[in-house]
């Protein structure tokens, strides 16, 4: 490890978990054969669980909040669909159409008014 940098008495997150994976590496070949592949899995369970459960899970849920419902994007999808539609069954089709319409002129209004 180089002694120059800033941080020389302490060990940057990169080499710390270099470390620590070292030392899991020899603590799972130093263990009998048989354990091996049990205590590396175990090494892999804690590791996830530490990280995607409990750590990030947290941050995740507490910042990801929906967004208002604009049924703009839903209309044309309903229109362009139902266009497609009337070709093969007609009412369905057009049913789409008129639904996706009323979609478009909703979400219009509400982009509209939020101005």
């Amino acid at each position: 490890m180089a002694s120059d940098s800033p941080n020389s008495g302490q060990l940057g997150p990169e080499q710390e978990i270099e470390r620590l994976a070292q030392e899991i590496g020899r603590l799972i070949q130093s263990a009998e054969p048989e354990r091996r592949e049990d205590l590396k899995e175990l090494a892999y369970t804690l590791i996830r669980e530490e990280m995607f459960e409990r750590g990030w899970g947290d941050e995740k849920t507490a910042s990801a909040t929906p967004g208002p419902f604009n049924p703009l994007g839903t209309g044309v999808l309903f229109l362009v669909l139902g266009g497609g539609l009337s070709f093969v069954f007609g009412p369905v089709g057009l049913t789409l159409m008129l639904f996706g319409l009323i979609f478009i002129v909703w979400g219009a209004a509400i982009s509209w008014l939020k101005r």
